[in-house]
Formats: structure tokens, sequence, C-alpha cells
């Protein structure tokens, strides 16, 4: 699921805002996978930013409808820099809450960059996304992923993951539903759209809960 989330002003101050980098081996117990610069403290600002572009997302609250969103990493690859296949952890820390992840998703800062797309390994193949400057892309954490090579400049991102009380085939649903919507408002059929955002709603109380 790929959607623009942040505007210019917003990339800005993540930008701004952006920690000294580290070591990216830092944070991955498989050793040698992957060539890159992060940082785990992404300043309060920045995760209140993020946490709420995304909850207050009209088709993000409509389709995966998040409990909980967590905005964990900045991270920086340049020339030469890549993180090879892995899967993310879907306990989240600290492990004592029991809480699970079921999205992971990562946010571009920047334009400027070749190379670098990011690949997601599902049941048809994989598929590369080559994201832009405030784009997210969303994923079940269930898929292996990985980062290509950057040939050219400077590919920034933030890292996080989420959690949803709504089942992967039912944001499948909710999604078609999200398209018949939208498509009722498009051709002005007033009462399609009533009815099928009444559907809509009433599933995402039930499935959401």
């Amino acid at each position: 699921m790929l959607l623009q989330l942040l505007n210019k002003e917003d990339i800005n101050k993540c930008v701004t805002l952006s920690p000294t980098m580290e070591d990216g081996n830092k944070t991955q117990p498989l050793k040698d996978i992957k060539k890159n610069e992060e940082s785990e403290q992404v300043p309060i600002k920045i995760r209140e930013l993020v946490t709420s572009r995304i909850v207050n997302n009209h088709y993000i609250d409509n389709v995966i409808n998040p409990t909980r969103v967590s905005v964990n990493f900045y991270n920086h690859y340049k020339e030469g820099d890549y993180y090879n296949k892995h899967i993310d952890a879907f306990k989240a820390e600290p492990k004592l809450n029991h809480t699970y992840f079921d999205y992971g998703f990562t946010v571009c800062l920047s334009d400027n960059y070749e190379g670098g797309e990011f690949v997601l390994d599902n049941e048809i193949g994989e598929i590369p996304f080559k994201l832009k400057a405030g784009q997210v892309l969303f994923f079940p954490i269930i898929y292996p992923h990985s980062v290509n090579k950057v040939t050219g400049g400077l590919r920034r991102a933030l890292i996080g993951w989420l959690s949803t009380n709504v089942s992967y085939e039912q944001s499948y649903v909710l999604r078609n539903l999200y398209e018949v919507n939208a498509h009722a408002i498009q051709n002005k059929q007033h009462d399609l759209a009533v009815k099928s955002t009444l559907v809509q709603n009433y599933l995402k109380k039930q499935w959401g809960r």
C-alpha cells in the first residue's frame, strides 16, 4: 500500500530534526546482511507528527484501522548501501507488554537518490517500489523485504510498525468497499455512497475491536 503521507513542510521538519546516524548493523542480529546508517533516537515531535498523519489519514483509517503506531528509526542509505532480504520482528519492545505488530512501514524523506528500491517479496514474487519524498509504504509484517543497493545520492527514511485488530483478509474487503465509496462519490451516486459507507463503518467497528 503506497500513498502520499507527508507534505514538504513535514519532510523538512523530519530532515531538520534528524539525529546523528550510527552503524546500522548494531540493530540487526544477522550480521553482514545490510550496510547503512540509522538511529533509534527519533524526536518525540517527529513520532507525534508521523503517528498523527497515519491515524488521521482517511484511507488508512478505513482500510487498516491502526490501534498502535510505533515510529522507531531514521535510516540513511548512501551510495553502495543496501539491506538484503529479511523479516522484521513481530513482537514489540518491551517484550513483557506482549504487543505484536501486523504491518511495517517506511516513510521516504528524499528524492535525490538512485537505486535503493524497496523490494517486497510476496505470493506473486518480488515487487520493487521506488519511493518519493513524503510517500509511505505499508506492508504485512509476514512478508520478507529488502532495499536494493543505492547507486547514487542519499536515501533518507523513517521506519516503523503498527498494530491492528483487522486481519489482512478483512482489510482486503475494507479496501474494496473504500473503492466502491470513492467511485460512487465521483459519479455522484449519493444513495450508493451512503449505503456502502454504512457497511464499511459497521465492519470497521466490528473487526477493529
